[in-house]
């Protein structure tokens, strides 16, 4: 094998590695994300809590008429007796990550109480830390009227 073939061969191993590793890293990261699901759903407050950063934000938002409503709170378990359940279009997840930074956009869809509630898309931007991936921060919007059930 000439030189020109054994750099050729090279080169597409360690390609084949990194998108190895890059596919890893993704599953890892959305991994993260449907734990989150998971344990709203089951109501596991400590589990739920253990995903985020200290300080972890959501903020939503919101058309009413002409105006955007913006709220924001620090992430934490609900309280709420309600069974909620939310769960991201498969088809509309896009994954992006930078070393120790990620981010996952989606459609998401919500159910209270076995009932339709909202749809929208929201952003988890995630951070590892100590070889673990905690949520940093989540955006989402709430619309009841462009939903696709």
């Amino acid at each position: 094998m000439n030189y020109k073939h054994q750099l050729l061969a090279i080169l597409c191993m360690v390609a084949t590695v990194s998108n190895g590793i890059a596919q890893d890293s993704k599953q890892e990261v959305l991994k993260v994300v449907n734990t989150f699901f998971r344990t709203m759903e089951n109501k596991d407050a400590t589990a739920f809590n253990d995903l985020f950063l200290e300080n972890a934000y959501a903020y939503s938002i919101r058309q009413q008429g002409d105006s955007t409503l913006v709220r924001n709170s620090i992430l934490k378990a609900s309280t709420t007796t309600n069974s909620l359940k939310e769960r991201l279009r498969d088809e509309e997840i896009t994954i992006h990550i930078h070393n120790n930074v990620a981010a996952v956009w989606a459609a998401y869809d919500f159910w209270i109480n076995d009932k339709h509630s909202h749809c929208g898309y929201e952003i988890f931007t995630l951070i590892k830390t100590n070889n673990a991936w905690k949520i940093a921060s989540l955006t989402y919007s709430v619309e009841q009227d462009a939903c696709n059930e």
